[in-house]
């Protein structure tokens, strides 16, 4: 096989791990049933409860879940910053940010206020009818 060849099933076997993680724990909890429940379950010494092991498992899921939205979360933070960033340029970014954190800092744009006696009073009348 070719160089290509192996790095694409690399690759390939990297996402399937990825993707197939939650079957992967179903199997690693059927596959050792029997030494969870009696070593690993929190209620092993309540047989009464009939837990079986589905307390451990319940538990594996959900950090496997937490953990996913953790890294998803970042994904989108980190990308959204990467647009802002391509969108604009750094200071106006930066002004972005500081307006979102309310961090104070210099303003980039200065302008100086007109006085209103500059506006003509005309402006301000309703057009005439002929």
């Amino acid at each position: 096989m070719s160089f290509k060849n192996h790095i694409a099933l690399l690759l390939l076997a990297l996402v399937s791990i990825k993707t197939l993680l939650v079957p992967v724990v179903y199997l690693d909890f059927e596959l050792r049933k029997d030494y969870i429940v009696q070593h690993l379950c929190e209620n092993r010494f309540k047989p009464e409860l009939h837990c079986d092991g589905k307390c451990y498992l319940a538990k594996t899921l959900s950090k496997i879940a937490e953990e996913k939205a953790q890294n998803e979360a970042e994904r989108q933070s980190h990308n959204i910053k990467k647009v802002l960033e391509d969108v604009f340029d750094d200071q106006l970014f930066d002004l972005f940010l500081s307006k979102i954190f309310e961090v104070k800092t210099t303003t980039l744009f200065s302008y100086q206020s007109r006085p209103l006696t500059d506006y003509s009073p005309a402006l301000l009348r309703p057009p005439a009818f002929v």
